[in-house]
């Protein structure tokens, strides 16, 4: 019994411990597949963020911020493909620096390479070198120009970790958003704060208070947001003192994908036509060395329906061209900035397209629209008190599609436009004499601005030729303004009718809403050519345009001069094709608003605040018509030409053009009392006459001969130095052959031309530095700078700076100038003690000079 029981109980304990023992195993087993689970997942990936409050967003690159810094997850699909990186200011503490919305940089175009364990950011193209390509089909010749152009590496970043199924890496890019990166700069070299480029800025990032703020992916871009402080000094280089104060600047980097295929045709820009363009190198074996190819910049515009574009119908785009508008702009001004976006359709339809053109506010239900990513293109506001606007845009180098643009339309645009439509059409619009434009004149004004730099986003060069091909009487007709407006182009600098007298009731005082040159340049642009196959076919058909336009003055193009002017049919701030008859009206029109300035503002102007500062807007307008002018004085008229087309490249201004405008300036300057008239600016104005300012501007002009050498060498027949000089001082000396006293402006002006004549006389190493330094001609004037101010100043001088005209001509009139002292000398002394005490006293005093001259020479 008992040996029965122990048994049992034996059995029973090892049955026991048989499953305890498997019991353990299977817990063994069971903790070791946990373990190697709790292995597998802390893997890197895991590891880099595990226990941290990290913030991912998901899209094209997979983007992760956390410890202040971000970690970009990058699938190796998009390795080698192609981005542009955009730096766009989201806010700042002081906008004199930047305004919110600039683009203060250009897109850095770059892609991505990885090399063992590292991630390369390299750059595809560079500002500052041209891209190189070839389209011959030979290996071995395409290899040695690859191998000659490989992009250069901007930074390697350290893999960190793979994802789950290794499809994409993760690396730190902290290093770029995080720094003070001279490619991604946030203050704007030619803002307010340095003068508008003249002095010289430092700026310390200051890294302990910036932070990444935020970041956004989408499923075509992604956005890093980062807060940047700096302590910055501003440095005049003149008196050597800064200026030092904190700024921190919030900044948008955003980068969007570009296309790998079905990439945009390109359209082979031509000179004749005033159109953005992209650069290349092409080193063809077609010819003898290599040679440029440029491009228009556009956009992408084809018909959606091809089918139906080639019947004639109108038809609407595969991607229209869409501006959001800012909802910070006053509210009184956003209609005017609405229709100068949509005025452009009315061109887009002319060659066959609806709708192209779409404006829209700022949308307030849009989680994914930020304007200051790279992907949208805005109208901005800029509250600061700078009287300007801007219209530069970004396109992608290979092909020259426009892939952004912006808009910045600055407060005191307001201000200018106030100034200008007083100026100019006082004299005859009544609704403009007033402090405070009314709202049918502002909403003209506004939209016109906005059309203008709209015209830029779309490729539209300035043409400053445009105005110059209307005769200056057509400006007073109403049939002919209301048709033309002030000029064939709004991307001229042609503002309002200052031409129109107090008489001319009906004529049209302001640019037209779209030119003809403007219809024939979004033509020659945008209109599609579906029978051409090629940019070479195309550009046949394109050429063909512009031939059959050749000959006619109101589509010709004309350059922005800006390191010399020698053209004078291409200025800025001219009506019609005769600086004289133009100016004549205008100083004509000047002296009736003065006249009835006190009478228009009594009421309105209490303080005379604004009476003084039209007041100096009526100076800078009277010197710019002195100025259009004087241009013409040795001037030559520049025109792009092929073989075949009707006009030469250069044209020397007729001789009795020149002598036209000499006479006029001269007559002009010796009779400006009338700006000085005490009944009129008795309360306006305390110093030194503003006739005498006038003169000071021009007095270093009075015996530029250099130009007129120029021409001279170019033409025999024309307007020679001698002539020229000699006109000058029966002009100045005037009132002193004839036995008349001379007024103050004479006099102050036969003091210049002998102070001018010391200046060319004394021999070099006797002049001051500081003089030197001045160069050859000073003229004092002011460019009201709506256009790209600071953004890319090289693209509105035409193709380049190897295009630009330079005055190489040896000014062989230094043998002229002396005599001229003696025939003035010998004039003063004839003539004193033969004119009343106080002429005689001016006679005397000129002696002494000359006197004080030879002495020190």
């Amino acid at each position: 019994m008992n040996r029965r029981f122990l048994l049992i109980l034996f059995c029973l304990f090892s049955f026991l411990l048989t499953v305890s023992v498997e019991v353990q195993a299977e817990k063994r087993k069971k903790k070791g597949k946990k373990e190697n689970v709790e292995q597998k997942k802390e893997s890197k990936y895991d590891q880099l963020f595990e226990g941290k409050e990290c913030v991912t967003r998901k899209g094209m690159i997979t983007l992760h911020k956390f410890e202040n810094k971000v970690y970009f997850e990058l699938p190796l699909t998009l390795l080698k493909r192609e981005f542009l990186l955009g730096s766009t200011v989201a806010g700042i503490s002081d906008n004199s620096n930047a305004i919110v919305g600039q683009k203060t940089t250009d897109p850095l175009h770059i892609a991505f390479q990885k090399r063992d364990n590292k991630i390369e950011l390299i750059q595809m193209s560079l500002p500052s070198v041209l891209q190189v390509y070839s389209d011959i089909e030979q290996e071995a010749y395409n290899r040695a120009i690859r191998n000659s152009n490989v992009p250069p590496v901007l930074k390697a970043m350290e893999i960190m970790a793979y994802n789950a199924d290794s499809t994409a890496v993760v690396f730190d890019m902290t290093w770029l958003f995080l720094a003070d990166d001279a490619r991604l700069t946030p203050f704007d070299p030619y803002s307010r704060s340095t003068g508008y480029g003249k002095l010289k800025r430092r700026a310390t990032f200051n890294k302990e208070v910036s932070y990444i703020d935020e970041v956004k992916a989408f499923e075509d871009n992604i956005a890093v947001i980062s807060s940047l402080s700096y302590d910055q000094s501003v440095m005049s280089p003149i008196t050597g003192k800064s200026v030092k104060t904190a700024v921190t600047v919030k900044m948008n980097r955003s980068m969007i994908l570009l296309p790998d295929k079905d990439l945009m045709r390109e359209r082979l820009a031509d000179p004749r036509v005033g159109l953005f363009y992209s650069v290349k190198e092409d080193m063809t074996t077609r010819t003898d060395g290599a040679k440029y190819t440029f491009l228009m910049n556009r956009w992408r515009v084809e018909p959606k329906d091809m089918e139906a574009y080639k019947r004639g119908e109108l038809v609407e785009p595969v991607k229209p061209i869409v501006f959001y508008v800012d909802n910070g702009f006053p509210e009184e001004w956003k209609a005017a900035v609405h229709a100068g976006i949509k005025e452009w359709n009315k061109a887009f339809e002319k060659i066959g397209m609806k709708n192209v053109m779409i404006s829209r506010d700022f949308p307030t239900d849009d989680l994914e629209f930020d304007p200051d990513n790279l992907k949208y293109s805005c109208i901005r506001y800029a509250p600061i008190s700078i009287a300007n606007g801007m219209g530069p845009s970004w396109t992608d180098p290979r092909t020259g599609e426009i892939l952004n643009a912006s808009v910045y339309i600055y407060h005191d645009v307001i201000r200018l436009v106030n100034d200008m439509r007083f100026m100019q059409t006082a004299q005859v619009d009544e609704r403009v004499r007033t402090t405070k434009l009314p709202d049918d004149v502002l909403y003209e004004s506004l939209r016109y601005i906005v059309a203008h730099e709209v015209g830029h986003c779309l490729g539209l060069m300035h043409n400053m030729a445009s105005s110059f091909s209307i005769p200056v009487d057509s400006l007073r007709s109403v049939t002919f303004t209301e048709k033309y407006g002030t000029t064939p182009s709004i991307m001229d600098y042609a503002r309002y009718n200052y031409v129109a007298q107090p008489e001319d009731r009906g004529v049209r005082l302001t640019p037209p809403e779209l030119g003809v040159y403007d219809y024939y340049a979004i033509k020659v642009n945008y209109q599609p050519i579906p029978e051409a196959t090629t940019a070479e076919e195309e550009n046949q058909v394109v050429q063909g345009w512009i031939a059959e336009k050749a000959s006619d003055p109101m589509y010709r193009y004309g350059k922005q001069q800006i390191r010399g002017v020698y053209d004078p049919s291409a200025l800025t701030e001219d009506l019609g094709d005769d600086a004289v008859k133009a100016g004549n009206y205008g100083m004509d029109n000047l002296k009736y608003i003065l006249k009835h300035l006190n009478e228009w503002m009594q009421s309105q102007d209490k303080d005379y605040s604004y009476r003084m500062h039209i007041y100096n807007e009526l100076v800078y307008q009277c010197r710019g018509y002195l100025y259009n002018a004087y241009v013409n004085i040795g001037g030559v008229y520049l025109t792009e030409r092929f073989v075949g087309d009707p006009k030469p490249s250069f044209q020397v201004v007729p001789k009795e053009v020149q002598k036209r405008n000499t006479l006029f300036l001269l007559r002009h300057l010796k009779n400006l009392e009338w700006l000085d008239d005490f009944v009129y600016t008795g309360n306006l104005h305390v110093g030194a006459p503003k006739s005498q300012e006038v003169i000071s501007f021009f007095a270093g002009a009075l015996l530029n001969t250099k130009r007129v050498s120029l021409c001279a060498y170019w033409e025999p027949n024309t307007y020679t130095p001698k002539e020229f000089l000699d006109d000058v001082y029966a002009e100045v000396w005037e009132s002193t052959l004839k036995g008349r006293k001379p007024k103050l402006s004479e006099r102050y002006l036969q003091q210049a031309m002998l102070s001018g004549l010391f200046a060319r006389l004394m021999p070099a190493y006797k002049i001051d530095p500081e003089q030197q330094s001045q160069g050859p001609m000073f003229i004092g004037r002011r460019e009201c700078m709506l256009g790209e101010t600071g953004i890319n100043h090289e693209e509105v001088a035409g193709f380049g700076l190897h295009y630009g005209v330079y005055n190489v001509a040896h000014d062989y009139s230094m043998h002229l100038y002396y005599p001229l002292l003696q025939r003035i000398e010998k004039l003063l002394r004839q003539k004193v003690g033969t004119v009343d005490r106080e002429t005689n006293l001016h006679y005397s005093y000129l002696l002494e000079m000359i006197e004080d001259f030879r002495n020190a020479r």
